[in-house]
């Protein structure tokens, strides 16, 4: 009986730390028009309050609009397929953020759209699917499911970089890595194989 009372208090303390931790979102939000646009939802717990509160002057939640991605719809941008497709043979873990300034100036500021395991820019493998849930595990682990690819936009809104690997833990905080291409320049070429879709 004390065990399963020891267990039952763990479940709670867990469940109240997961929906108050420092944790980044993507999702859809209803206008005011009615219609539903992407958005980056960040929420803090007390400890992170005053991230959410450089990020929007407010201490517990923050929402901002992601912007039009041109050429993300569609096969024509090499870094996307390359993050769709090969990302863990492209890019590597560089370091964890521990000081999240740097992560929070970013989404304050800069143009980017958050990719995930279901993104409607994912039109090189089957959306959901086993080989990109394999692509962002390797990065993420067991919660790779849950993972975001943070991509910066150039001036004119096409995809430019990858920027953080944004990884959710077991307690629903998100923790931030920084990239880097395994080989100098590879990540911002195109891609010399074809790729071969099977229709069935």
């Amino acid at each position: 009986m004390k065990k399963l009372i020891g267990t039952i208090a763990t479940l709670i303390l867990l469940l109240s730390f997961s929906a108050h931790a420092f944790l980044v979102e993507s999702t859809y939000a209803k206008q005011p028009g009615g219609q539903y646009a992407k958005v980056t939802k960040v929420t803090c717990d007390t400890a992170s309050s005053g991230d959410c509160q450089s990020l929007c002057q407010n201490a517990t939640a923050c929402q901002r609009p992601e912007p039009y991605c041109r050429n993300c719809a569609g096969t024509t941008s090499p870094l996307l397929r390359q993050l769709f497709t090969e990302i863990s043979r492209v890019y590597a873990i560089s370091r964890e953020v521990n000081d999240r300034k740097d992560l929070i100036r970013f989404l304050g500021t800069e143009k980017y759209v958050m990719l995930d395991l279901k993104s409607v820019f994912n039109y090189y493998s089957p959306v959901g699917g086993e080989a990109f849930t394999k692509e962002l595990r390797f990065f993420c682990g067991e919660t790779g499911e849950n993972t975001l690819l943070a991509v910066k936009l150039d001036d004119v809104h096409q995809p430019m970089a990858l920027s953080y690997v944004l990884c959710r833990n077991n307690v629903g905080q998100t923790s931030a890595f920084e990239v880097q291409p395994r080989q100098p320049g590879f990540g911002q070429r195109p891609l010399s194989a074809p790729l071969i879709f099977k229709m069935n």
